[in-house]
């Protein structure tokens, strides 16, 4: 039996349940421990006497997911040093992961633009966002896109991957969370759900990549979320760039479906098939010695 947070927890008999059972058990725990403070977030929220709206309890969702996560480590696998099992594997490989995976997600962007520019499929915007004002949403999105290449990165390719890997062969544990990755962006209304539908597959092999990044070596016998995160954060990054800043609009020449229904390169034939050149990339990257 292990202390979890003051409750006695049957740690090696947890360590025995099947995957999927023991992740269901740690969102269990997260939420039990966020719903008393959430609720009244949200109660706040609904009133309009909230700032930021559902941004407060979302946040304390992920700040209560990251207290649980060591401590469930330590409680079922006795692990002393949880953090560099899920990926923390020091300062300076995770910085070189990071510096290595940003600009291969931010160049993977480019080549796509360039791409439509080049084939007449796009073409620059001349009112876009120029000067000063691109250089904020450079730093704003630099600064979003790094959040999101954490939060996900840990949840994902940190906790549920190792999760599911101690039970699943490696290759069925990347498909399972990368299937579990693409679903997760699918948790809103129906109206919402049936729009976004077409990115589904575009999610599930951008799950896939971010796996096999994940898998990088960063040293002689250890891997790190260094290269995922930088990645992730890279290809956030530059979507985010063109996005809002306006750079280039398409010009009808091919279908949306080709270079990306709504604008987003993950429901267009053109990402997917960047996207898979990439994911070679990577999965041969993955691969090496070092």
């Amino acid at each position: 039996m292990n202390n979890f947070f003051g409750v006695k927890l049957p740690g090696a008999k947890l360590a025995q349940y099947p995957p999927l059972m023991r992740v269901v058990v740690f969102l269990l725990i997260v939420v039990v421990l966020w719903a008393p403070f959430a609720l009244p977030l949200y109660g706040l929220a609904g009133r309009g006497l909230l700032p930021g709206g559902d941004l407060f309890p979302t946040a304390l969702l992920y700040v209560v997911f990251l207290l649980v996560l060591p401590r469930w480590e330590r409680a079922v696998r006795a692990e002393p040093h949880p953090w560099a099992k899920i990926g923390f594997a020091g300062d300076r490989a995770l910085a070189r992961g990071m510096a290595t995976g940003a600009p291969l997600g931010a160049v993977s962007i480019a080549i796509l633009a360039g791409v439509q520019l080049s084939l007449g499929w796009a073409q620059l915007d001349p009112i876009g966002a120029r000067g000063f004002s691109l250089l904020q949403i450079a730093l704003v999105g630099a600064l979003a896109a790094t959040a999101v290449g954490w939060s996900e990165e840990v949840l994902f390719r940190g906790w549920l991957l190792r999760e599911l890997g101690q039970g699943w062969s490696p290759a069925v544990a990347l498909g399972g969370t990368s299937l579990i990755f693409a679903i997760a962006h699918f948790i809103k209304p129906l109206d919402a759900i049936l729009a976004l539908l077409p990115q589904f597959a575009g999610l599930l092999l951008l799950g896939l990549v971010l796996g096999w990044a994940r898998r990088i070596p960063v040293g002689t016998d250890k891997t790190g979320l260094g290269h995922p995160v930088g990645l992730h954060a890279g290809l956030v990054w530059g979507y985010y760039l063109l996005e809002v800043g306006n750079l280039i609009q398409p010009t009808g020449v091919v279908p949306a479906w080709v270079t990306g229904l709504d604008g987003n390169p993950l429901a267009g034939l053109l990402g997917l098939t960047l996207l898979s050149g990439l994911g070679v990339l990577v999965f041969r990257w993955s691969r090496s010695p070092r």
